[in-house]
C-alpha cells in the first residue's frame, strides 16, 4: 500500500464508518415506518372496501367472510332497534305470520300426547313454543338471518328440551367435503362465566365445542375434535333465511333495506335542519337608511340570550306593528321551499321494495281503506304464506325428531296397540287465514262444500271433527285444540255439551243454506 492509500484510508475511514452507521439507522427507521404504515393502511383499506360497497367472501366464493358477516348482524340489530322503518317492516311480517297463532294436532292420540308434552314444557315454551317465543324467533330470523336451536336430548326418558345459541358464537359450519348440502358440525366459541370459590369472583373462561347437525347420521362418534368436546346429545337445528342456496350462513332480510333506510333518515334530518334554519328569522323589515335600521333594532332589542334576566322583551304574541309609510314588515315565507319532505318518497319506496311490503304499511294512511285491511297485493300475501310454509316444514321435522327420540326410549310404541299397524305419526300443522275474510262467506263456503248446497251432508266432508275444526277456525275461536277435546272426548262418546254444540253447528249450517242465494 502506498503512502497515498494510507493517507486516503486515514481520512475516509472514520467518515465511512460513520456513514455506514447512519445508513443502518436509516434502514431500521424505514422498516419501522413500513410496519406502521402497513398496520394503519390495512384498516383504512378495509374501510375503503366497505365504502365502495364491497365485502370480502371466503375462499369458496359462496359465503360472506365470517368477520364481515358478524358486522352485518350487529348493524342489522342496531337498525332494527333504532330505525323505525326497519323495525316496522320486521314487526309487520311477524304480526302477519304469528299474531293469530298456529294449530297443531296429531292424528294418533299417543303421538299427540308426546307432542303436547313437548309443547307445554315450561322451558320449551320460554324458548320456542309460546306465542312470545315464536314471534321473537321470527324477529331474530329477519334481523340475523340465522337461528341456532340446540336440542338437548335425554335418551333415557325420551324428552327433548330446546335452547338457542347466539349467532355470534357459531364461528364455523363444517360440511361433508363431498357434499356441501350435508352439514356435519357447528363450531362454537364462547365466553362462559365461572364462579371462583377461592376469590369469590365470577371470571370468564374461553370455551370451544362442536355440535352435530340434527340430521347428521354419524357412523363414528368421536368424543373430541382437535381437543374440544363434541356434544352428541345436543344437536343443532339451524334455521336459515336469506342469502343464496349455496351459503352456509343466512343473510338478514333487512340487509338490502339498511342503506336506503339510512338515506331516508339522513334526508329527513337535513330537511328538518333547513326548516329549523327558516325559523331563525320570522320577519323581514325594510326601512329607509341607517336611522330606520337603528330604530327597528332598538324597538325589538332583547337581552334574553345574553343573561339570566330579561330587561327589554320583544313584543308578545299578537302584538301590532305600527310604523310610517317607509317601513315594511313581512313574515319570512317557507311555503315555497324548494326542498320538501315528500321528496324522500323514492327512498322510502326502496325500503318498501327491500322489505317486500307496500307503502301503506309504513305510515301512509292516505291510501288505506277498508279494502286494504281485508286484502293484500298478491306478492305480499305470498311472502307471508311462504314464511308460514317455512315454519310448517320446520315444525314437521322437529316433531319427527321428537317422535323418534320418544320411540327410541320406548316412551312411544312403533305400532298402534289397537290396530297392530304402524303408528300414524302425521301431525297436522295449520295457520289461520292471513286475510280477514267475511265470516258469513267463509262459513257459507264450508257449508256448501259439506252439503253441496243441500240440507243434509253430502259426504264430501264426512268427518265431523274436521268439519268442526274448519268452522271453529273461520269463526276465530281461541284454543281450538281444547274445544275439540271437549267436543270429542277420548272415549268417542259425545257428552251432552258436545251434542249441543253439534246440533248448534247443524242449525247454523241449515240457516246459512237457506239464506245462501
Amino acid at each position: 500500500m502506498s503512502i497515498i492509500d494510507d493517507l486516503r484510508e486515514a481520512i475516509v475511514g472514520p467518515e465511512l464508518a460513520e456513514l455506514r452507521q447512519e445508513l443502518g439507522y436509516a434502514r431500521a427507521n424505514l422498516e419501522l415506518a413500513e410496519e406502521r404504515l402497513l398496520a394503519e393502511a390495512i384498516p383504512e383499506l378495509q374501510l375503503a372496501i366497505e365504502d365502495r360497497q364491497w365485502i370480502t367472501l371466503n375462499k369458496q366464493l359462496a359465503d360472506f367472510d365470517r368477520g364481515h358477516l358478524g358486522q352485518i348482524w350487529d348493524l342489522s340489530r342496531l337498525m332494527y332497534l333504532k330505525n323505525p322503518l326497519i323495525n316496522r317492516g320486521v314487526l309487520t311480517q311477524t304480526y302477519y305470520v304469528w299474531a293469530q297463532g298456529i294449530n297443531i294436532e296429531a292424528r294418533s292420540e299417543l303421538v299427540d300426547d308426546v307432542i303436547q308434552e313437548f309443547m307445554d314444557d315450561s322451558g320449551n315454551r320460554a324458548e320456542l313454543t309460546s306465542h312470545q317465543a315464536r314471534t321473537l324467533k321470527e324477529v331474530d330470523l329477519q334481523v340475523y338471518g340465522n337461528v341456532f336451536l340446540v336440542l338437548f336430548t335425554d335418551r333415557t326418558d325420551g324428552f327433548v328440551r330446546v335452547r338457542s345459541i347466539p349467532c355470534s358464537e357459531i364461528m364455523e359450519i363444517i360440511c361433508d367435503p363431498d357434499d356441501r348440502r350435508s352439514i356435519w358440525f357447528y363450531k362454537r366459541q364462547w365466553q362462559q362465566m365461572v364462579f371462583n370459590p377461592n376469590s369469590g369472583q365470577i371470571v370468564d373462561q374461553s370455551k370451544t365445542a362442536y355440535y352435530p347437525d340434527w340430521h347428521y347420521q354419524a357412523t363414528d362418534k368421536p368424543a373430541e375434535i382437535n381437543g374440544h368436546p363434541v356434544m352428541w346429545d345436543a344437536p343443532i337445528c339451524h334455521l336459515k333465511r336469506g342469502g343464496m342456496s349455496d351459503m352456509l350462513f343466512g343473510v338478514p332480510e333487512t340487509f338490502q333495506a339498511i342503506d336506503w333506510a339510512r338515506a331516508y333518515k339522513s334526508f329527513l334530518e337535513d330537511w328538518s335542519t333547513i326548516v329549523k334554519a327558516y325559523s331563525r328569522f320570522a320577519w323581514t323589515v325594510s326601512t329607509p337608511g341607517k336611522a330606520g335600521v337603528a330604530a327597528v333594532k332598538s324597538r325589538f332589542a332583547s337581552t334574553l340570550g345574553s343573561g339570566d334576566y330579561e330587561t327589554n322583551p320583544p313584543p308578545v304574541t299578537g302584538a301590532m306593528w305600527v310604523a310610517q309609510e317607509d317601513y315594511k314588515l313581512d313574515p319570512v315565507r317557507t311555503a315555497g321551499a324548494t326542498t320538501k319532505a315528500d321528496d324522500a318518497r323514492r327512498l322510502l319506496l326502496m325500503v318498501c321494495a327491500a322489505m317486500g311490503l307496500p307503502e301503506t304499511f309504513f305510515g301512509d294512511v292516505s291510501v288505506g281503506t277498508l279494502a286494504t285491511a281485508r286484502s293484500l297485493d298478491r306478492p305480499t300475501e305470498l311472502k307471508f304464506l311462504d314464511c308460514q310454509a317455512y315454519y310448517i316444514d320446520f315444525y314437521s321435522d322437529l316433531f319427527s325428531y321428537v317422535i323418534d327420540v320418544a320411540q327410541a326410549a320406548n316412551k312411544l310404541p312403533y305400532q298402534d296397540p289397537e290396530t297392530d299397524e304402524d303408528l300414524d305419526e302425521n301431525v297436522s300443522i295449520t295457520f289461520p287465514p292471513i286475510l280477514e275474510h267475511d265470516v258469513n262467506e267463509s262459513v257459507g263456503a264450508i257449508v256448501s262444500a259439506a252439503t253441496l248446497d243441500g240440507k243434509a251432508q253430502a259426504g264430501t266432508i264426512p268427518d265431523m271433527k274436521l268439519l268442526s275444526r274448519m268452522l271453529l277456525t273461520v269463526l276465530g275461536a281461541q284454543d281450538i285444540d281444547e274445544l275439540m277435546e271437549r267436543m270429542f272426548p277420548e272415549d268417542e262418546a259425545q257428552t251432552e255439551e258436545s251434542q249441543t254444540f253439534v246440533r248448534a253447528v247443524q242449525e247454523l249450517r241449515e240457516a246459512l243454506v237457506r239464506i245462501t242465494p
